[in-house]
């Protein structure tokens, strides 16, 4: 996950509508994707004509295209290449200057492929990153109760976060690609040995797994007061790496959090010195001024 801010000053199927049309292709697993057609929306409605065929991801894909339509999008708008599999969200905030006081938040996500994928990793990648997409809970940085304990957990293991992004996945793997399916090593580590089904426990477990990086990291969230949280964390061998950052899940949400809430801060130093110029004399409220220290405190 990745996350972008910006100030803006006063300011019966999936492709039964919107212009989704079949493309007609034979599907070509080790071909790069992108390599389908010399259109970029020709090769996104290859990979969704093929991910639509699977059960899991046809509801993944009207789940998506209802939410892209609710923000006047299509799944075309929101699906694009990418140097990277991502799901980008952009929280905007606007304010008037002659009222600064006074805010509207609004988020806005594009989901990128990475397309020098071929197309079999892309359909499911697609599949991992439109759960993100659908499911991912909107969140607010400027919230005074907005704590790095709640952003590492719920990049894991929330609604819409990278465990069951990755358990979606794995589900469009064994529906789509059975035969492949025990290649895919983390999807057959995530088996309940009882069952025979997907376990997200285990999945959980495996996210948690930051091998060498378990005693500095462990430091950090000591600091931060918050290690008693995270009592799955553990030394074992990483499973699962930040595309982002390269680093372990973790590890990745824990610059990430810092990463956003240094630029949260830097936006409320400018919106601190709006209010003082509007107010005249009078300096900007209190209760903001003590929320914005105990929050900016470390990112001044």
């Amino acid at each position: 996950m990745k996350v972008l801010l910006s100030v803006f000053l006063f300011a019966h199927i999936v492709f039964a509508k919107g212009g989704y049309l079949f493309v007609e292709s034979n599907f070509d697993p080790n071909q790069r994707w992108t390599k389908f057609s010399s259109n970029d929306e020709l090769n996104v409605k290859n990979l969704i004509q093929h991910l639509a065929k699977s059960s899991s991801g046809k509801n993944l894909l009207l789940k998506a295209k209802k939410k892209a339509s609710k923000q006047g999008l299509t799944l075309l708008d929101v699906i694009k290449p990418g140097e990277g599999s991502l799901t980008d969200t952009t929280l905007i905030r606007r304010f008037s200057p002659r009222s600064p006081e006074h805010i509207a938040y609004e988020t806005k996500s594009v989901v990128y492929v990475n397309k020098s994928l071929n197309q079999y990793d892309a359909i499911l990648d697609l599949a991992h990153e439109l759960t993100h997409f659908v499911y991912r809970r909107e969140f607010n940085p400027y919230r005074n109760d907005f704590s790095l304990s709640e952003f590492i957990k719920n990049t894991i293991e929330g609604t819409g976060g990278e465990v069951q992004a990755f358990v979606r996945e794995c589900q469009v793997l064994k529906e789509l690609f059975p035969a492949k399916y025990n290649d895919r090593y983390n999807c057959g580590k995530i088996l309940d040995p009882k069952t025979g089904k997907l376990s997200y426990e285990l999945a959980v477990k495996r996210f948690y797994q930051v091998g060498t990086f378990e005693d500095s990291f462990k430091r950090l969230l000591v600091k931060e007061g918050i290690l008693s949280d995270f009592p799955e964390l553990n030394s074992d061998e990483v499973s699962f790496v930040s595309s982002a950052y390269g680093i372990p899940y973790p590890v990745a949400a824990y610059k990430e959090y810092k990463a956003v809430m240094s630029k949260v801060c830097s936006n409320d130093k400018k919106r601190i010195a709006y209010l003082s110029q509007t107010k005249g004399d009078r300096a900007p409220a209190s209760t903001f001024m003590k929320s914005y220290h105990e929050k900016c405190k470390h990112f001044e």
